[in-house]
């Protein structure tokens, strides 16, 4: 009876094994096929990729240039508040907004109340300061 238990055994952990292989194995070959299947046999069409739309679904990064007053700097977190006219570039209003600052900016050399020519790049609501310069 012994010998029957342990035949049994290793004929259950057998086929156990073989359906977690092929299980593991279906999932790479289906993965594969949802990347394309062809491999890299499909790459002739990349040279005109520059022609067709960006292959993200977010907005088109924009630079726009204004100017204003400081009215506060956050140096711990790299941040800076401006009193600024409106930004025709990206279709804002005059308003006092907090901005992320790049950086590369150096916030030593601002200080609230300056009257300063910025930089700002970003898209939707998002922007961060490239630069500030002092307003003639």
């Amino acid at each position: 009876m012994y010998s029957v238990d342990k035949h049994y055994r290793v004929t259950r952990a057998g086929a156990l094994a073989a359906a977690l292989l092929g299980a593991a194995l279906t999932l790479q070959a289906g993965a594969a096929f949802a990347q394309g299947g062809t491999g890299m046999s499909d790459m002739k069409g990349m040279k005109d990729m520059q022609k067709t739309a960006p292959m993200n679904d977010t907005k088109a990064a924009k630079t726009a240039t204004a100017s204003g007053t400081v009215t506060a700097l956050n140096a711990a977190n790299h941040k800076i508040t401006f009193d600024h006219g409106p930004i025709p570039a990206i279709n804002w209003p005059a308003m006092k907004m907090e901005f992320a600052v790049a950086p590369s900016v150096d916030l030593a050399k601002v200080k609230a109340g300056d009257k300063v020519n910025f930089t700002l790049s970003g898209s939707g609501d998002t922007y961060t300061v490239q630069s500030i310069t002092p307003a003639p």
